[in-house]
Parts: structure tokens; sequence; C-alpha cells
């Protein structure tokens, strides 16, 4: 079974099957996001490359030169939305066709930081995080770092909390009423009270995380009950509604992000330094509201793949 630390109920989320490895052989893994067929889209930032785990087990790159492309998810329009962190822009990228265009890149004539996490609201609304990772001091703009709130219909684009150090995950409740961010500097993670029209307040912090290592909280997921699933060092920490830690699912390396898969919602794909990983649960998640049905991709890189 997969190791469980500090368990404290984590247990009971477990169905038979391990952690186990789909894939291995890249440079830093982020961003997976399951395709309609079960396929997985993830990133490996420092070759800044999109690869697809196909059901053959086999990866491929489907896109280069992404600009060290990291979150992504689903978008209203059955796109791609995607954070790059070295191209400091929000993108659409169209899987059919492979075609990519901005979305955000200079609000009110700055440029963004190092665009990094992702999620779409149901109502369309994308909001992202902004932390410095990508950008010098000296090429840095913006004399913050945010949540941010885009249309991705007309560009517009508002900072809805800018009192971070590296914020990075983040992930709605079921009701969406609540935002979750990660702050990765701070080794915490926020909960936010989202009004209709997106604005945040409150900002309490829910959880604080004392790793035996170095490595604050990385990407964030939340199941159907409103669980957290937060990828810190030493694996995968969950905790409940209240921010009450339930365990850590271990990982082999420190994980960067998470995303939930398969026909019931109830695996992880986890990506961690350089390999791809899955973990079955007995629990249903919360997939990307904007999912299509069915997804034809554009003609997959002949670029020799990476090891298993």
């Amino acid at each position: 079974m997969t190791p469980i630390l500090r368990d404290r109920g984590l247990a009971a989320l477990t169905r038979p099957g391990d952690l186990s490895l789909l894939a291995r052989g890249f440079l830093f893994t982020e961003g997976p996001l399951e395709l309609p067929d079960g396929s997985l889209l993830f990133q490996d930032i420092k070759a800044e490359r999109t690869y697809l785990l196909g059901l053959d087990g086999e990866p491929a790159v489907v896109r280069d030169q992404t600009g060290a492309a990291n979150g992504q998810t689903w978008g209203p329009s059955g796109s791609i939305v995607v954070c790059e962190q070295n191209g400091r822009r929000v993108s659409e990228w169209r899987p059919e066709t492979g075609e990519s265009r901005t979305l955000l890149e200079s609000p009110e004539g700055r440029r963004l930081n190092s665009p990094n996490d992702i999620v779409a609201r149901s109502d369309g609304t994308i909001f992202f995080t902004d932390p410095p990772y990508g950008v010098t001091p000296d090429k840095k703009e913006l004399p913050f770092q945010a949540v941010w709130a885009l249309d991705p219909n007309t560009g517009a684009a508002r900072p809805l909390a800018d009192d971070f150090e590296k914020p990075n995950g983040l992930a709605f409740s079921p009701d969406e009423r609540t935002l979750y961010v990660c702050d990765t500097g701070r080794y915490h993670v926020r909960s936010f009270d989202v009004a209709a029209n997106g604005e945040l307040s409150g900002g309490d912090v829910l959880a604080t995380f004392d790793p035996e290592g170095p490595g604050g909280p990385d990407g964030m997921k939340v199941d159907q009950a409103g669980r957290l699933y937060v990828a810190v060092a030493q694996g995968i920490w969950v905790l409940g509604p209240d921010g009450g830690l339930l365990g850590i699912f271990a990982t082999p390396k420190r994980p960067s992000n998470l995303t939930w898969c398969g026909p019931h919602a109830d695996t992880l794909a986890i990506t961690a330094v350089d390999g791809v990983y899955r973990l079955p649960l007995s629990v249903p998640g919360l997939p990307p509201p904007f999912r299509p049905a069915s997804v034809t991709l554009g003609a997959v890189s002949d670029h020799p793949s990476k090891g298993r």
C-alpha cells in the first residue's frame, strides 16, 4: 500500500492499488490535465515542452518552446488556458490545431511576473497566480505578487489579492464560494470568500505546513466533499475543509502538482520532479468545469519521447 504519514483518518480514503509510476525521465514535470479519452497532458517546464501520455503509456511531445508552460486548465471555449512561467503571459492553446494566442501579458501596461497556476470558475472567469519565479528583479514590472481574475472573452483582468510572497496552487471549494491559495514561500494555504463578481475577502490562513525538509505548498486540488489535496515536500497532504490534517500520501520525490482522472474522477495524477504518478482513491474529486466531451489532437511531434 502507498505509505501514509501522520495518518489521522486518511487511510479511509484509499482503495486497492498503490501509487504507481506512469512515466519518468523528464527535467521537471508540472501542470497535469486529463483529456476526455483518459490520456494525460503534462508539462516539462525546464525543457519547455508539453507531453501527451497516451493510453498506450508512451509519452510524446505535443508542444515545443512553450514559454515554460506550467499550470493549465480547460477554458470555457473548449481550449486549454495555460500559465507560461518564462513567457510571462496567460495563453490559450487549441489542441486540435496547435494554435496559441495571448490572453493576458501586460495588464495596465506592466508585464506579469511569472504566471504559475490556474483554475476556471463555472461562469467562465479565469483565476490565476502570478509569483516571481520566472522573472529576475531587474525585469520585474509589478510591485506585487497577486491572484488575478481574467475574463477570457474580453481580456479584462484585475488583481484580487496582492499580499503574497509566492502565490502558487489554487482551487475552489465545491460550491465555488471559497478560493484556496497556496503561498509557497510562507508554507501555508489561505482561504478567501468569493463574491459573485469574483472579488475576494477574508484570506485567513487555513493551514500551515511543516514538512521534514524544504518544499512549501505547490499545486492543489479539492474533492467533492471539500477536502484539500496539496503538493508539499514529502507527498500529497490532505486537509479537511476546516484545515485539519488527515495525513500525507508519501511520494518518492517532492510533488509539484496533481489533477483528478478516470471515469469517476477518483484517481490522482501527480507530477513529481522527473516523473508522473497515479494514485487511486475511494472518493471522487472535482474535475475542471469546462472539459469537453471529446478532443482531437493535432499532429503529435515525432521528437523522441522520454524513457519510462
